[in-house]
């Protein structure tokens, strides 16, 4: 009841119904709880604005301004984010921040990666930073007292915290390029993992790689449309061939979808969790709001949003360049749920623009779909031959 009546409160002051940023209320801190799986923290109060982490429901967030949509997060030592108030709730008001002691720390690894267990009392906001080859994680207002928590057979790619007066962070350092990382939530805390560098075969480097092809769209959400064409049947029928050329050099491939189905675009991502993948591809035709622009703005393109993810854009579009002879639509930075997934390098590629006429005729063509799906295939193998230090398996 004490809470309902605050919240009442709360909704009638004034600085809650001001566009203009203003203290969340008296005392300095609103604590708030994030409503929803994969809720975005900002970098700015802007619906666009680049996302520091998707968080998980419950998670405990303590707010010190806030305008008309957003709240403004006390990240700790200058640091601030914001989230939409329409994914939180406001559970308290309260004079400081308030953090929590980590209780338990467990380190193991196995062929693939390192693998952090953190057991803590409270779901926060956390945030992982890339930095060349390196991977900062901060757990935010938590923190560990390395005198209380002792860690076994920790690698030597790792420095966590020497004192308990910070948040807890993560450092990893390497000096070959980031392969994927992730983070998961248990019924004590957090699992933190680190994708170690993959070992390739300089001959075959796609050979025992686990790569997830997402055939885009499905069911009656058809895509793009044109010429008596369907997005979505494009797109499988692609991505079927891709996986034959995949596995012909020595990858195991696995579908979102095989038939014509509506799939969650979450659950595809955690499909591609699930099957531990080492390479997420998702499989589009393009199109335009406005089609008459389409002369102006056509050919293939490839979409990325992780900085690691890039060098894989990159090789795939100069593949299909080469191989498709279409206009050059460029490597982009773009926020897509398939394109943001860290645990792998994620991309989406747009194989072409289903309105413009010479380019669906071509995508319809089985002989052509096999042409884009070698050239997708070779770009991978480059990505990883090039990327990573090679060596005879």
């Amino acid at each position: 009841m004490k809470k309902l009546i605050l919240l009442f409160l709360l909704l009638l002051s004034p600085v809650f119904a001001n566009s203009e940023l203003q203290d969340v209320g008296i005392a300095k801190y609103a604590v708030l709880e994030v409503l929803a799986d994969n809720t975005p923290l900002r970098e700015k109060p802007d619906e666009n604005a680049k996302r520091l982490a998707h968080l998980f429901k419950n998670s405990v967030l303590f707010a010190d301004k806030q305008n008309d949509k957003y709240y403004r997060i006390d990240l700790n030592n200058n640091n601030y984010a914001w989230i939409n108030k329409k994914f939180v709730e406001v559970q308290a008001i309260i004079p400081e921040k308030r953090f929590d002691n980590i209780e338990k720390i467990s380190f193991k690894e196995d062929k693939k990666k390192y693998q952090f267990n953190i057991e803590t009392k409270t779901i926060s906001a956390y945030e992982f930073k890339e930095n060349n080859n390196n991977i900062d994680f901060t757990l935010f207002d938590n923190r560990y007292d390395p005198t209380e928590i002792k860690i076994d057979k920790i690698n030597k790619n790792f420095i966590l915290p020497n004192s308990i007066k910070n948040d807890f962070k993560i450092q990893y350092e390497n000096d070959k390029p980031v392969f994927g990382y992730d983070i998961l939530k248990n019924e004590k805390g957090y699992i933190v993992e680190i994708k170690k560098t993959p070992l390739i075969n300089n001959k075959k480097p796609l050979k025992h790689k686990i790569i997830v092809v997402d055939p885009g769209h499905g069911g009656i959400e058809k895509g793009a449309c044109a010429f008596n064409l369907e997005e979505k049947k494009l797109n499988l029928q692609i991505s079927k061939k891709l996986k034959k050329e995949l596995k012909k050099k020595g990858a195991k491939v696995y579908l979102t979808r095989t038939r014509d189905k509506k799939t969650d675009l979450y659950k595809r991502v955690d499909f591609a969790k699930e099957k531990q993948t080492d390479i997420l591809l998702s499989i589009h035709q393009n199109s335009l709001p406005n089609p008459k622009d389409v002369d102006k703005k056509h050919g293939v393109g490839v979409y990325y949003y992780n900085d690691f993810s890039y060098p894989l854009a990159k090789k795939i579009q100069d593949n299909l360049l080469i191989s498709t002879k279409f206009k050059d639509d460029k490597v982009n930075y773009a926020s897509f749920v398939l394109t943001r997934p860290t645990a792998q390098p994620s991309v989406l590629i747009e194989c072409g623009y289903i309105i413009r006429k010479e380019e669906a005729i071509k995508l319809a063509d089985k002989k052509f779909q096999r042409i884009i799906a070698k050239a997708i295939t070779k770009g991978c193998e480059e990505y990883l031959k090039e990327t990573f230090s090679t060596m005879p398996l």
